[in-house]
């Protein structure tokens, strides 16, 4: 599960080249609302690597971290 994260994150740095910064911010805010989602319904010992913390802490952090990356991204110019 952490693997498909992590290359959702590789993905988003591919797209971020290949189509702009704009759509790789996108996709990066958006892996990270699937890990905070995951961290929220899967039990510690599947949620693995995302499980640092206390599950509300863990999902308060991903969940600003996706709003933050989608919101910021909106910010950048488009030339």
């Amino acid at each position: 599960m952490l693997g498909a994260l992590v290359a959702g994150a590789g993905l988003a740095l591919l797209l971020t080249v290949v189509a702009g910064p704009v759509a790789g911010g996108l996709l990066l805010g958006a892996d990270l609302a699937v890990a905070a989602v995951l961290r929220l319904v899967l039990p510690v010992r599947v949620a693995g690597a995302l499980a640092v913390r206390s599950r509300a802490v863990d999902t308060t952090v991903l969940l600003v971290l996706a709003a933050a990356c989608t919101a910021l991204t909106w910010t950048l110019p488009t030339t």
